[in-house]
């Protein structure tokens, strides 16, 4: 069974693990050689990130509407990537959802 991708083919078939699924540099899974990311550790990140997208995009709007600064494409420009990050987190909850509900479904 192949379990992982050596370096040297990934560059010729396109399959490099985006940096954000890769293990982190020293863990290793039981036999050691595979890294293995912190499933939690990552979906909070995420969740973290999401967070600050949206306080950034709050504080934009209040700076605006207060009068404090007048730039109105940079508050745009916040209130768009909170909306659009908050976007990409439901999809990806709904995916969890859906892979919850198929595992559940599956029959014994």
């Amino acid at each position: 069974m192949i379990t992982a991708i050596p370096p040297s083919l990934s560059t010729y078939t396109g399959m490099e693990t985006p940096a954000a699924t890769r293990g982190k540099a020293g863990v290793g899974g039981a036999d050691g050689v595979h890294g293995t990311a912190d499933f939690g550790g990552t979906l909070q990140d995420a969740v973290k990130a999401v967070e600050a997208h949206q306080a950034a995009g709050d504080e934009a709007a209040f700076q605006v509407a207060s009068g404090q600064n007048q730039n109105y494409h940079e508050m745009m420009i916040a209130l768009e990537e909170a909306n659009i990050s908050l976007r990409a987190m439901g999809s990806v909850r709904d995916k969890f959802v859906e892979a919850y509900q198929a595992i559940w479904n599956m029959p014994v």
